[in-house]
């Protein structure tokens, strides 16, 4: 049976806000500590009322809740995403409170350590993501924002999936598109009766795929480019130095008919197995720093 999610009535009463640390467009992110036990924890909190309605400002905290109710649900057991504490009010703004992890984003390591052409590299950061939806996917829900900012790589290797904002039960219908262009496959762009399905999710990852090794995304990275239905063009000197597995396996996962992709997230992970490091194997020349993903796998072997 699944734990039940505290309320707090008060924020304040359990937690101190330590300070901001990130945010975006559904909420501004603080570091916080637990008062009675001094644990640290992320609290997700919505943004201050600006010049919107009364009626807007509390759709927003409906969403926030929302956010947190499928963060509860996705949490619950093994996983990489994030657990939720609890959720309540700071000063008349809704909040959840998640787990505290710390790491490196991935899209910190990307900007210094691109293109990544170590293939046990490669693999050990999608292999984990492959094993994290595959939970999500499994408990009826799709991601839908699988991006490098989303993507932090802990000091231990152990990757995480951060930020449920935008998850959503899989097949369920959508009043409007969202995600993030360059990630988001055309059939979540726009309103969608049918609904998406992990494929989504399978697409997203194989953006991030091909960005991190040979630093270009499908279809210009662009709206218009997956709109004019054609294929993914890549360069081919930029694709000569990856291991032709990936190539192959990245290009299939970026198929704009979801039915092209592969059937799902063990699939793809099926594809990268042979990249993997297995346990006790030695570093890479050049590992990540300060966060190795690699040391995932070099001390625990795969799930599957």
């Amino acid at each position: 049976m699944a734990r039940r999610i505290k309320r707090f009535d008060d924020i304040e009463a359990h937690y101190e806000l330590i300070g901001h640390i990130g945010g975006g467009a559904q909420g501004d992110l603080y570091l916080g500590q637990a008062l009675a036990t001094d644990e640290l924890v992320a609290i997700k909190m919505q943004q201050e009322r600006g010049f919107e309605s009364e009626r807007s400002f509390a759709e927003l905290a409906r969403e926030l809740t929302r956010e947190g109710a499928y963060s509860h649900l996705v949490s619950e057991g093994p996983g990489g995403t994030l657990k939720l504490f609890g959720m309540g009010d700071y000063r008349g703004r809704r909040c959840i409170v998640l787990e505290y992890v710390d790491g490196v984003l991935l899209y910190d390591l990307m900007k210094e350590f691109r293109p990544m052409k170590d293939a046990a590299t490669v693999a050990s950061i999608i292999g984990q993501l492959c094993e994290i939806l595959d939970d999500i996917h499994r408990k009826g829900f799709v991601h839908r924002d699988v991006k490098p900012e989303n993507v932090m790589v802990e000091y231990s290797g152990q990757v995480r999936l951060l930020d449920l904002g935008l998850a959503v039960r899989a097949r369920q219908g959508t009043s409007f598109g969202c995600g993030t262009i360059g990630y988001a496959p055309l059939e979540q762009l726009d309103a969608n009766p049918d609904g998406v399905t992990p494929q989504a999710d399978i697409f997203a990852l194989g953006c991030l795929l091909l960005e991190m090794t040979v630093m270009q995304l499908p279809y210009e990275g662009s709206r218009a480019g997956l709109m004019a239905d054609t294929p993914a063009v890549l360069s081919a000197d930029r694709l000569v130095d990856v291991p032709e597995e990936f190539a192959a396996l990245a290009l299939a996962m970026v198929e704009l008919p979801a039915e092209k992709r592969p059937v799902s997230v063990r699939a793809v992970f099926d594809g990268l197995r042979r990249h993997l490091p297995s346990v006790g194997a030695l570093r890479p020349d050049k590992p990540l720093r300060p966060a190795d993903p690699t040391e995932y796998y070099r001390t625990c072997p795969p799930r599957w």
